[in-house]
């Protein structure tokens, strides 16, 4: 079963930490081996902010993720996030 999505916006990598154009979901494509992807809530703690996670993305794999539009995303150059539609699925 193929992926299905509509981007909203271009791909962008996830060497330098990105809200990829303030997406609440995301498609990653890794291009080479297995690669971490850290997703952070940028908002003071306070404001309920302050928490990070990460995820594996496989070895020329792809996923889709959601998120806050203030979330960043951090990985690897070779790591590439494109904004989608949500439910495009």
């Amino acid at each position: 079963m193929s992926l299905v999505v509509k981007p909203l916006a271009n791909s962008v990598a996830t060497g330098v930490a990105t809200n990829v154009y303030n997406a609440t979901v995301v498609y990653l494509a890794n291009d080479t081996t297995a690669r971490l992807v850290s997703v952070a809530n940028t908002r003071s703690i306070e404001n309920g902010g302050g928490v990070s996670s990460s995820i594996r993305v496989p070895a020329n794999g792809q996923l889709v993720i959601k998120k806050r539009p203030t979330d960043t995303v951090t990985g690897a150059a070779t790591c590439f996030a494109t904004k989608i539609a949500d439910g495009a699925q």
